[in-house]
């Protein structure tokens, strides 16, 4: 039997392979670049992601895998839930962070702050988030048509069990911040760990933060990503 460190290491590169699928399932798809009248308000977001010192200390940086367009389901997910693919596939230029994990890597944060082409058209973005139907059709899309994309090719000796998502408290974070996650338990070489990814969205005017948090076995705290998030919107 395999040790739970190899267990780790198939989860911790499923969960980064599925943060890239999922972050454009519910939200737009983040952009690489801008033009013209956006590229003041991209250098402005590009001050504004986070960065290591946001983080506890001993966690380390390496370079965000997710850097560019995936539109995984749009389609689908508008038909689900009623919502305009035009809201779900939309491409907004984004600045990215750093991806930041903690010393045993099984907890890791990347963020990515878009660029809205207007402040109405970011508090549309946000509002998908309030979607009733959304975690149904997200966890719908996530077990059937869309599971091999989220998390492709599967290591010999590695099951997936039910992908589950489920929207954020609002009372957790409080007004100004939304979001969802998806959980799924993974399972190599007879050692099961949870895999949990948890997108919040934060906004002002054109400019929203998109937090991914990642965790592999044990969660993330409540107050961990509270202290996080905080700091994002206050960058805003």
């Amino acid at each position: 039997m395999r040790t739970p460190t190899h267990a780790l290491r198939v989860a911790s590169g499923l969960a980064a392979g599925a943060l890239l699928a999922l972050t454009s399932l519910a939200w737009p798809a983040p952009g690489a670049g801008a033009a013209g009248s956006q590229s003041a308000t991209l250098a402005q977001a590009r001050k504004d992601v986070l960065v290591l010192s946001d983080m506890p200390s001993g966690w380390t940086s390496s370079k965000n895998p997710n850097t560019g367009n995936n539109s995984t389901g749009s389609a689908q997910l508008a038909q689900c839930t009623g919502l305009a693919k035009s809201l779900i596939a939309e491409n907004p230029p984004t600045a990215y962070s750093r991806q930041f994990q903690n010393k045993q890597g099984t907890l890791t944060v990347a963020d990515g702050v878009a660029v809205f082409p207007s402040a109405k058209n970011a508090a549309a973005e946000y509002s998908l988030g309030d979607n009733p139907k959304l975690p149904a059709c997200l966890t719908s899309l996530a077990s059937g048509p869309e599971k091999q994309k989220l998390f492709g090719k599967l290591p010999s000796g590695t099951t997936l069990g039910t992908p589950l998502v489920s929207a954020v408290a609002a009372s957790t974070f409080g007004p100004g911040v939304d979001g969802y996650s998806l959980s799924v338990p993974v399972t190599s070489q007879g050692v099961t760990l949870n895999v949990t990814v948890t997108q919040l969205m934060t906004i002002k005017g054109r400019l929203g933060h998109q937090v991914t948090f990642t965790s592999v076995g044990t969660p993330f705290t409540v107050a961990l990503e509270q202290q996080i998030m905080k700091v994002a919107a206050g960058r805003l």
